[in-house]
Parts: structure tokens; sequence; C-alpha cells
């Protein structure tokens, strides 16, 4: 009995000795494999290792010729992490389109549209006779096509109309007469050719003149978009027939032989010219190496194009209309194309819109013009294009045409239709100021940034984007800029980098003009807001530049970050394939 005890005591110690042990080497793996706690020190370790990373990136010698701005600002943290001369004011290029689709959105919000109406002057009778005027308002849309006022002649339609007794008015009265940007914007300098920028346009004013031939080379004549205010008169010509092919000379079997042989007698082996050898074609010392490999094969040569057979001249009548006289000749089963500038902008969408109702079944016993809506006219159709669709193109594919327009929507939002391009330039500085940003010596001239007389510093545009991040419409605003390696001005940029699907941004581009504003989110998970914009001969190697210090703050961690190993690479001072104000 004292044996048993004795053993059940024995195998109760082992028992707890191995428990004991077991719990011990199970804690000691545990705290063997715990990563250890990132202190205050490995923190300020890490923004150091970043900073100096920046500093390398933006004072290289691709930067000695030229001026930069750079800031940085933690989002999360609401605090700065680094900065470079960021109150420098130079010439931002396309990122001064962020304010100006930002004042849209602060004025009107992210629910809001620009509309184009349709109002009457006068009664419609039972029979759905209108008994007076139509009269298209336009408010800025550019993009405005012939579908979307198809659809509104379909709204009219619906609205019970068959026929009009009086005329087509078209009304671009919300924006001012000047319709040249390199005018109202004080440069006088046409960086890019744009189309006037108008209240009321179709298609960007741009018409299409068609010309077709078949077999028998009479043309025909078209235009697009098919429009009442133009008058076209056609004075071409049918293509001449062909030529028919000379009939080929044919010799007799024994004439040829007589000829082969009297030839053969006349020629001595001293007068026949002598074969050249190999060597003697292709002398190697005068080859032109290029980099120890052969030299490419030549191209074949591409055919010239071959200039227009078809002449387009425009005039303007009394009358408003567009006459277009169309000369010469397609050529037999061709079709060439040439384009014509809408003259009278308002007048051709009134006509566009006047051709549609008709395709529609409604008569109209008016005729097309210009002028603006009296004030009691009633609306019966309007179409709507939501803001965000209009700020997206614009900034992810930096479109100036539009941004333009934008500019003078937010002086004609004030009232004010007689100098809107100057109301737009207060508004755009009184936004600012409402929102909390700093604008010391900040100069607007225009919408899309094509101004090389535009000045604004890094810090203002970070600002900016931390007041935009903190309003209601904050992240539908920071949809609409490009994302890096996907799409938008940045989709060809930053590939295979942490910065790839991460940074949303705005590109600038001019000639000495580059620049990139946007976000981005680190590996830990911080939203930074940041500007980088230089203004110097070598664009081409800034915007490689921009793509690594992106790429530096997006793989940034307070942990360490494998980016910031990587080496700077001094870059040549070159050119971009980027289109000027991108």
């Amino acid at each position: 009995m004292k044996i048993n005890v004795s053993r059940r005591l024995w195998f109760a110690v082992l028992a707890a000795t191995i428990t004991f042990l077991t719990g011990n080497a199970t804690l000691y793996s545990q705290q063997r494999f715990t990563p250890p706690v990132r202190t205050q020190y490995d923190s300020a370790r890490a923004l150091r290792a970043l900073r100096e990373r920046l500093d390398n990136i933006f004072t290289s010698s691709t930067y000695r010729s030229g001026r930069t701005s750079v800031s940085v600002w933690s989002i999360t943290r609401n605090t700065s992490l680094y900065e470079r001369n960021p109150t420098a004011n130079l010439t931002p290029a396309s990122t001064t389109k962020l304010f100006t689709t930002g004042t849209l959105y602060q004025l009107y919000g992210s629910a809001s549209s620009i509309t184009t109406d349709v109002r009457i002057d006068g009664p419609i009778a039972a029979d759905g006779t209108l008994r007076g005027n139509v009269y298209l308002i336009g408010h800025g849309d550019a993009l405005l096509s012939v579908n979307d006022i198809e659809e509104l002649a379909d709204r009219v339609r619906a609205a019970g109309i068959r026929r009009i007794t009086g005329n087509i008015y078209g009304d671009g009265s919300a924006f001012e007469s000047q319709s040249n940007r390199a005018v109202y914007s004080g440069d006088f300098e046409d960086v890019v050719p744009l189309p006037p920028i108008v209240a009321l346009n179709v298609n960007r004013g741009t018409i299409a003149v068609v010309a077709s031939a078949g077999r028998s080379g009479i043309p025909t004549v078209q235009t697009i978009p098919a429009s009442d205010a133009i008058d076209l008169v056609v004075a071409t010509t049918a293509a001449p027939a062909p030529r028919a092919a000379a009939p080929k000379k044919t010799t007799s079997a024994r004439s040829r032989a007589v000829r082969k042989s009297s030839s053969r007698r006349r020629t001595t082996p001293a007068q026949r010219p002598k074969k050249r050898r190999r060597a003697d074609v292709f002398d190697a010392d005068t080859i032109e190496r290029f980099g120890d490999a052969p030299p490419e094969p030549r191209r074949r040569r591409t055919p010239r194009r071959t200039r227009s057979r078809i002449r387009a001249a425009s005039s303007v009548l009394p009358s408003g209309v567009q006459r277009i006289a169309v000369s010469g000749s397609p050529g037999r089963n061709q079709t060439t194309t040439v384009y014509v500038n809408a003259a009278r902008p308002a007048v051709f969408t009134a006509g566009v819109f006047a051709n549609r109702l008709r395709s529609g079944g409604i008569d109209i016993d008016g005729s097309v013009l210009e002028r603006s809506a009296p004030t009691g006219a009633k609306l019966v159709a309007q179409f709507k294009r939501p803001l965000t669709e209009i700020a997206g193109i614009v900034n992810k594919r930096s479109d100036n045409y539009i941004a333009e327009h934008l500019f003078k929507v937010v002086g004609a939002t004030c009232g004010d239709h007689a100098t809107t391009s100057v109301r737009a330039r207060r508004t755009v500085l009184d936004v600012l100021d409402t929102l909390g940003v700093q604008r010391l010596g900040c100069t607007f001239n225009d919408g899309s940034g094509l101004s090389r007389r535009n000045l604004v510093c890094a810090s203002t545009q970070v600002q900016l984007l931390r007041k935009i991040h903190a309003q209601p419409w904050g992240r539908e605003y920071r949809s609409t800029l490009a994302i890096a390696a996907y799409d938008g001005t940045i989709r060809g940029r930053m590939h295979g980098t942490p910065a790839a699907n991460n940074v949303t941004a705005k590109t600038g581009t001019l000639r000495n003009v580059s620049s990139l504003t946007g976000y981005v989110t680190t590996a830990d998970g911080e939203l930074l807001a940041f500007c980088f914009m230089s203004n110097g001969p070598a664009v081409g190697s800034y915007k490689q530049l921009e793509n690594v210090a992106a790429a530096t703050l997006a793989g940034f961690s307070y942990g360490g970050s494998a980016v910031l190993e990587q080496p700077i690479i001094d870059m040549p001072a070159d050119t971009t394939n980027q289109a000027e104000s991108e």
C-alpha cells in the first residue's frame, strides 16, 4: 500500500514538471517570434530617412537649372512631412484645373449639374400648335452632343408640341461675348488652339463636310451634324473617267531573234561591263556602325498623303446662317471629309435643334436666329449634365476646352454675363478665402492652366487638397483625379511601384513647366497630400523624378521602407511626350 502511494506521488510530480516545462517553452516561443514594438526613436529615424531621400531627389543635378516648390502633408496626422520652397509661386500649368473644379464643387455641391434648357414664349393650342417662339438656352455644357439635342427634341414633342409658328432661337447669353481664351486671359498666346468658349455649342463647334462619289464620279455632299442654320452651296464636279490603258506592242519571235543576234554581234568582251566584286560594292571601312551592331534595315517608304480634292469656304449671311461653299471632287469611289468651324455657335446649335425637331415630325414656320430668352419664358424641356461627369474629364484627361467652360460657369454663377472671365478670377480667390486656403501672391488668368502668367505655390495647392478632403464631397472629388498606372494623364506612369493604383493626382505640363499634385496612401495606411512643381528646361526628367518621389511616399513606413534604399540616378535634361497643359 505504501508502494502504490509513493508511485502515485511520483507520477503526480512528473506530470507537474512536464506541464511546467511545456508552458514555459510555449511562452518562450511566443516571446521569441513577437515583432518588436516601434518606438518614437524608430519613427523619427524613418521620417528622417524619408526627408533625406526627398532632398536627394529635389536637389539632384536635374533641378540645378530650374526652380521647384514642394510640399507633403499628412492628412491623417495633420502635420507637415516635407517642404522645399513651399511658398515659392511658380507657373502651375494644368494643376490650375484643381482650383477651377474645386471652386465649382464648393459653389454648387456634388449633386449639381449644368443644364441646357428649352423655353417657349407662347401658348400651346389643343391641336399642339405653339403660337410663339422656342429658345434653346445654353449654360456652358461643353459636352453637348447631337444625341443630347435629339433627346431635348423628343421631350419637346412629349410636351404636346406638333407645330411652331415662330422662330427657333439660340441663346448663349450666359457667357461674355469674348470667346477667345488667349484674349480674355490677357496672354494673347495660343499655346493650344481652342474652339470658341461659349455658353451654347454642339460637337465643340466643329462641322464635318463629307463628300462622296460612286462609280459614276458624281459627288454628293452633306454636313455632320445637319443644321438648318447651314446654307450648303455645292459646286463640285464629276471625277474624270479613268484613261484606257494603251495596248502593249507585240513583236514576233523572228524579229526578237534577229534583234538578239545583232546585239550579240555588236558587243565584244572588251566592251562588256566588268562584274564588280562584293568587296567593291561594300567597303568595310565605309559602313556606318551603330554600337557594333549592323545598321537596321531600311524602312519602306510610306505613300505620301494626298491633299484633299474637296475645298470648303465659309461665310456668314446677314441672317446669321453660315454658308459653306464646297468645290472640287473626291474622286470615283472615294469619300473625302473636311472640317469647318461654326462661325456663330449659338445659331448653328439652334439649327441642329430645329433639324431634330423636324425629324421628329414637328413643323416649324419660322427661321433659326439668335436672341436671349425673355424673363417669363416657360420651361418645357431640360437636359442635365452631372458636375461629376464633367469634372472627371477635366481632371483625368486634362481637357482644356471643357476646363475653360467651367471657368466661365464660375463667373456666370455670380450673375455676371458681361465680364464672365473677370468675375471668375475673383470668385476663385474668394472661394479660397472661404475654405481658409492661404493664397498670397496667387494669380489665375484662366481655368485650364494654359496661361503662363498663372502663379501658385505648392503650399497653396496642398492646402486646397486638405480642405477638399474635409468637405462632404471630398471623397467624390478625389475620384475625379487620374489614377497612377491606370487611367488619365498618369496611366503610363509609376508602373511596378507602390504608387501604382494608389496615387490619385492631377498633372501639369507646359514648355518649361511640370507639376504633379494629389493624394497618396503610405504603406502604413497614412493619407498624404502632396505637390511637386518645377519650372525649368528638363520637363521629361522632372516627370521621372516626380514618379520616384511619389513611389517613395507610397512605400514609406515608420518601420522602414525598401523604397528609400534605392539610389537616385541623375537623369539627362530632356523633353517629354506628354502634351502641353496635361
